[in-house]
């Protein structure tokens, strides 16, 4: 059993997401890899759904400021997930950040090669640093049926677009599970992944 499991506590689904807060907050110098724009884009043309790209063309393994990214996720829940809160069409929109990894090489190789759960969350865990800039994100403690998570330096949607990111990898791994949250700051959490 890991250890405190108490002090970890669902995401805050129900509590409205301040976000002009969090994106005036995001440094200018965040980055985060062109593929994950390239996502959003090829999400909207599977839905048949217009959403406004800030530049004409994005390059996967070029970088990009976080502070055009961000607004971008808010505006794809929205279109995406009519029907669902904020927190939830984020939520969602994360759920499929392995499926847009595995459509890169790197991901592919990295990713597409781990088996079994710990190795799949490792995977991901360490596309973080370099993904997103100048994000961390490191597996503190595996247990067999349950891991810890540290991200620190994310600077946007951290209790909901990155939980469905943890919770989309569990899937990808092939197990149906939870995720749970215990802040540490505005950009830096643990989270509980169980299965």
């Amino acid at each position: 059993m890991i250890d405190s499991v108490q002090s970890f506590v669902e995401p805050p689904w129900d509590e409205p997401l301040e976000v002009e807060r969090v994106l005036s907050q995001i440094p200018e110098s965040a980055s985060i890899a062109g593929m994950f724009f390239l996502a959003l884009a090829i999400g909207a043309e599977r839905r048949q759904v217009a959403l406004a790209m800030p530049r004409p063309r994005y390059v996967p393994f070029s970088f990009y400021p976080v502070r055009e990214f961000a607004p971008l996720l808010v505006a794809g829940a929205g279109v995406f997930h009519p029907h669902s809160s904020l927190r939830q069409g984020l939520r969602r929109i994360g759920n499929v950040a392995p499926e847009a990894f595995l459509s890169s090489t790197l991901g592919r190789v990295t990713l597409g090669a781990s088996e079994g759960v710990h190795a799949t969350v490792s995977a991901i865990a360490k596309t973080y640093a370099i993904n997103t800039r100048p994000s961390r994100c490191a597996v503190t403690k595996a247990e067999p049926r349950s891991m810890i998570v540290a991200l620190d330096d994310v600077w946007y949607f951290l209790d909901s677009h990155h939980v469905g990111v943890f919770e989309g990898t569990l899937e990808h791994a092939g197990v149906s599970g939870r995720v749970r949250i215990r802040r540490r700051s505005e950009t830096a959490a643990d989270f509980l992944l169980e299965w």
